[in-house]
């Protein structure tokens, strides 16, 4: 359950210094005048903020999902073992309906790294108040080509891939540090982790090279090629016997360690995880909301939290909002397909 990794991350000591971006950010702008623009950019910036927390956990969870799903194949094999004539087998090709819930897995993991890469310099350019100008107009380019750059540019500019390469120079807004450490992290890590994304999303199931191990323990594995860029399946190869669950594993810790090292150029401090300590973003808008108007359920394991607009206060200015815990008895799901 993703309410569990507040909890997991602060005993794993995980992204602590993630988690003060949003105080450090709060903390910056106390006794600012809030109005108009300044309101809307808080108001990004903490959805931003929140949203990314879910990714960080999720990225983790199918990390778990993975291994608990190696553990379930190698049970799985180990029931019809003594069922099997071997002989000088050191691995076995093999399938099942367990093999395929692993591989449903994959792409939601490396959709969410990708994820989390892209909004992380959205995140600090935000903190550290990065406006980013405009491509100025060539003297003899045509409005509508001139419109066609503008609109690259911005679509560019929520990938991270386009600060790693430092697209029409964005990395020079940025301490020299930072830049130093988007660069390296891309091409030490980064971009390989993305290319198994885009093989996955746009070319081949990356289910192709799966067995269970005889030696030296035996074991489920699933070897990643070793040319992602690849995009005629036939030239796949698999020689440098890269294992799945130890890449992603790998690729998850140096991806920890870039974004915490970037908190501590910025000076941010280490805080702990608190789940959901904010309510949707509407309930900063509670005040212009009337008895009947919001509800919201929010299940945790075997409780469930009703949040709902009560009677506003004697001034008028703030609504009274009511909450209560019922019991919960739905905890997992059975699925049934017909």
């Amino acid at each position: 359950m993703l309410e569990d990794y507040a909890n997991i991350f602060n005993r794993r000591k995980l992204f602590l210094r993630f988690n003060g971006l949003q105080k450090a950010f709060i903390e910056k702008h106390k006794g600012a005048k809030i109005k108009g623009g300044i309101i809307a950019k808080h108001n990004l910036f903490i959805h931003y903020f929140n949203e990314y927390k879910y990714h960080l956990y999720s990225a983790y969870y199918f990390i778990e999902q993975l291994e608990q799903l190696e553990k379930a194949i190698i049970n799985q094999y180990k029931e019809l073992k003594p069922f099997i004539d071997f002989h000088d087998e050191t691995k076995i090709e093999y399938d099942s309906f367990i093999v395929h819930e692993y591989s449903l897995r994959i792409m939601p993991f490396l959709n969410t790294m990708f994820i989390l890469q892209d909004r992380l310099m959205i995140l600090i350019a935000t903190y550290t108040a990065i406006e980013f100008k405009d491509p100025i107009k060539n003297s003899n380019e045509l409005d509508k080509d001139y419109k066609n750059r503008i609109k690259n540019y911005r679509s560019k500019l929520q990938s991270f891939a386009s600060y790693a390469t430092n697209y029409y120079g964005i990395l020079k807004e940025f301490p020299d540090e930072i830049g130093e450490l988007v660069v390296k992290y891309w091409k030490q890590n980064g971009q390989e982790l993305r290319k198994y994304r885009n093989l996955e999303q746009h070319q081949f199931n990356l289910l192709e090279e799966a067995y269970i191990i005889r030696e030296p323990n035996e074991r489920f594995i699933l070897y990643l090629p070793d040319n992602p860029n690849e995009q005629n399946f036939e030239k796949l190869t698999y020689d440098k016997k890269i294992i799945a669950i130890d890449f992603f594993k790998s690729e998850v810790q140096v991806f920890h360690d870039f974004v915490e090292d970037m908190m501590k150029i910025i000076g941010i401090k280490p805080e702990k995880h608190e789940f959901a300590s904010n309510f949707s973003p509407k309930s900063s808008f509670i005040k212009e909301y009337n008895e009947g108007d919001l509800m919201k359920i929010w299940v945790i394991k075997n409780e469930a939290i009703l949040i709902s607009v009560g009677e506003k206060t004697p001034d008028g200015n703030a609504a009274k909002l009511n909450m209560r815990k019922i019991e919960n008895k739905m905890n997992i799901l059975k699925w049934e397909i017909k």
